[in-house]
């Protein structure tokens, strides 16, 4: 039988994989590194932290259809630039995490001469003209590491995490 201990060091090496994994492991760090008041489970946010996270990942759909009619067009602009931005930041990590991926494969062919440029391509090659359809969840993306990614990216507010 595994102690408390044992099973927290477990969950953090998890952790540590994961978001190395994904490249947000220095997000991460930084921000646990500053005595963060909660940790980051999505279920546990508050009702603004949530409506300001929805807000960067779905733009105006985030807003009743009412409150779109009549929110001043100054903030529909604002708000159509940070989710676009966003938009943007999420197609370009997911084709970085599908580079990573097919890299795993074509390190088998290793030994060809096609093989061997397609694993020499930096992973961070991105193109913003191809947009990726692949969802989160088959990537393996949860809404705590996009929001970490959003943070780290300055979609969200630096006082994110302490707003109540």
């Amino acid at each position: 039988m595994l102690s408390k201990e044992q099973i927290k060091k477990i969950e953090n090496n998890r952790k540590v994989e994961r978001y190395t994994y994904l490249g947000i492991l220095s997000d991460y760090q930084t921000l646990t590194s500053k005595n963060l008041v909660q940790t980051i489970v999505y279920t546990e946010l508050t009702a603004q932290q949530i409506h300001l996270f929805k807000r960067v990942l779905h733009g105006l759909n985030a807003f009743d259809q009412k409150d779109v009619e009549v929110m001043h067009w100054d903030k529909k602009r604002r708000v159509k630039k940070v989710w676009r931005k966003g938009q943007k930041l999420i197609n370009r990590w997911k084709q970085v995490i599908c580079n990573k991926r097919s890299n795993e494969i074509f390190k088998l062919f290793h030994s060809s001469s096609i093989g061997k440029s397609l694993v020499n391509t930096p992973v961070d090659d991105v193109d913003d003209k191809f947009i990726n359809t692949m969802s989160l969840k088959t990537l393996g993306i949860k809404y705590e590491d996009l929001i970490i990614k959003f943070y780290s990216e300055g979609l969200l507010p630096r006082n994110f995490f302490t707003l109540k």
